[in-house]
């Protein structure tokens, strides 16, 4: 046997990727129960801005004790970059999905954020990055029929918690995309802490103007347990983990397999709802939430097909 024979190149642990995904997952989807919890105290827009900002604060430590800071020297174009990705990522995601979130219910949420790989599937056709086949147009539209169910019981239900939610909840689904298309322009250039924090800390500054007086307005005093501990659930869990196991995990999984797992959000998100919040599963959320999950399913097998493909 010769002494010189190559070593085998070590495989990704892929079965730890996956674990450290799962986990992501059940921290977003916890998102909407904990934010339930805080808007029982903070406004919408206030939420919002604090979530923002104690996010970019904890992020900001981060960055500053890596030493980081010495070593950042950006040009106008990857500025301009982030500067647009703290806009669609950060300020409009944010304001949108807490007020989205505050007129919608869980279930609902959660399977409207479930639609985020067909967003993005949408914008990739606009921008001419791929093309639009047959089983991906059927997919988008099975996927907005079960959205179209969803609203269709919300206008119906006329209570506290209208169509107009989802409709927002869609929106924040939009902007999220076209921030995951324009990171795949710079994600090569920066490690995820120092992108969470520069994104993080323009959408804080971008949000002021809309939330401060929100967050001026909040009754401080009044606020229970239940809020303070969404609050915090949301800045800790829900952005400064996530947010850096997600990039982590970006490095080693193809996006393919990463988008699979929006079909767990709603599910984890709908039980906790009924289990924590006292929602009720009604037979046209489950219709609806059927339709999307088969609609993401579609585009997302004929993506991946064609990605593979010779």
């Amino acid at each position: 046997m010769s002494s010189t024979a190559p070593i085998p190149a070590t495989k990704p642990d892929h079965a730890r990727m996956h674990l450290l995904m799962v986990l992501v997952t059940v921290c977003w989807a916890s998102n909407i129960i904990a934010g339930k919890q805080a808007l029982t105290g903070f406004g919408a827009l206030a939420l919002a801005q604090l979530r923002v900002m104690g996010s970019a604060l904890i992020f900001v430590i981060c960055f500053l004790a890596s030493g980081r800071m010495r070593r950042l020297q950006l040009s106008q174009r990857k500025w301009l970059f982030l500067v647009a990705m703290a806009a669609c990522g950060i300020a409009l995601n944010q304001l949108t999905f807490i007020g989205g979130m505050a007129r919608s219910t869980v279930a609902h949420t959660g399977l409207i954020v479930a639609l985020g790989p067909v967003t993005v599937l949408i914008i990739a056709v606009v921008i001419r990055l791929e093309a639009l086949t047959a089983w991906k147009f059927v997919g988008m539209l099975i996927a907005f029929a079960g959205v179209g169910v969803l609203t269709v019981d919300k206008a119906g239900q006329g209570g506290t918690s209208h169509w107009v939610g989802d409709l927002i909840l869609l929106a924040s689904t939009l902007v999220f995309a076209i921030y995951t298309v324009l990171m795949k322009e710079v994600a090569d250039h920066f490690d995820a802490l120092t992108l969470n924090t520069l994104t993080f800390l323009l959408g804080a500054v971008m949000m002021l103007p809309f939330c401060a007086r929100s967050v001026m307005a909040t009754n401080w005093g009044a606020l229970r347990f239940e809020a303070w501990w969404g609050l915090g659930f949301l800045v800790v869990f829900g952005s400064v983990i996530s947010y850096l196991l997600f990039a982590y995990v970006m490095t080693e999984l193809a996006a393919s397999r990463v988008a699979a797992f929006n079909y767990l959000q709603p599910v984890i998100a709908s039980g906790l709802g009924i289990w924590l919040l006292s929602e009720r599963l009604t037979s046209k959320v489950l219709v609806g939430g059927a339709l999307i999950l088969a609609g993401v399913y579609l585009t997302e097998r004929e993506r991946g097909e064609e990605k593979n493909a010779p």
